[in-house]
């Protein structure tokens, strides 16, 4: 009787290690949201206008005035960011298009945006205008560099996103989060998709085909809070294909740091 009470005992122990163990650990739900509230300071709502300029096979286009409005991720302490380069840039995928001018059906030869003004909303009130540094039409990001004169005035801190720690073994079936903002409607307020990456695309660039990443312009972060990448639309042959990708973290910062030359 004795043994068996030993036995019964320890078994008991056991559970109750198991059990205490299991409460102890983080929820995947608790783990989300922890990464929102790390990262959510980073994301940012881009605000870029610039005139549209297109020369034909006949009489250059009338230039056009652009707004567009997108999302992106602070990832540099100058506050250096990150955005979709189509979301921002109306030229892309116009080279070769038809256009009717009075009574001519003419081809776009080449096309470019001109930027004349760029602002940055960080959710916390401030707002400061910015640079477009560089712009890579086939990984489709540009990079956009905050008034620093601004930033210093305003005791502007930027919280960002450290590419270098990125996610090297991601791969597919693995649990990922997708931070990103909410339209006006819900006054841009920092949200989250959770889901899985479901491919690994692995080209010139590797890009991770995800369910989490909706979005143009949003980080995706595997569960332990690596960056696994930021969601882009792809280019197929210099036109948007309509179809998302998010482009690994590795190639977004060997990218940024070619987009630190143009300040130097």
């Amino acid at each position: 009787m004795k043994h068996s009470s030993r036995f019964l005992n320890l078994s008991l122990f056991a559970v109750l290690s198991v059990s205490v163990g299991v409460s102890a650990q983080e929820t995947v739900e608790q783990q989300a949201r922890k990464l929102l509230e790390q990262h959510k300071s980073s994301l940012v709502v881009v605000t870029a206008k610039g005139m549209l300029k297109a020369k034909t096979t006949g009489e250059p286009l009338p230039d056009r005035d652009q707004q567009r409005r997108t999302l992106g991720v602070t990832i540099g302490d100058d506050g250096l960011l990150v955005v979709s380069n189509s979301a921002i840039d109306a030229s892309v995928g116009l080279e070769g298009q038809q256009a009717k001018m009075d009574e001519n059906i003419v081809t776009i030869q080449s096309a470019e945006t001109v930027f004349s003004e760029v602002e940055i909303s960080y959710g916390d009130s401030t707002l400061l205008k910015g640079k477009v540094l560089r712009q890579d039409l086939e990984a489709d990001v540009a990079f956009i560099l905050p008034d620093q004169e601004a930033a210093k005035a305003a005791n502007k801190v930027f919280d960002r996103v450290d590419l270098s720690q990125f996610a090297a073994t991601a791969e597919a079936a693995d649990q990922v989060v997708g931070l990103s903002r909410s339209s006006a409607v819900y006054g841009y307020m920092p949200t989250l998709v959770m889901g899985r990456i479901t491919g690994v695309f692995k080209g010139d660039r590797t890009f991770f085909v995800t369910d989490a990443g909706t979005a143009q312009g949003i980080p995706v972060f595997t569960l332990d809070g690596r960056p696994v990448g930021v969601t882009v639309v792809r280019i197929i042959e210099g036109k948007p294909s309509g179809v998302l990708g998010t482009l690994s973290a590795g190639s977004i910062q060997v990218m940024a740091n070619l987009a630190r030359e143009a300040i130097k």
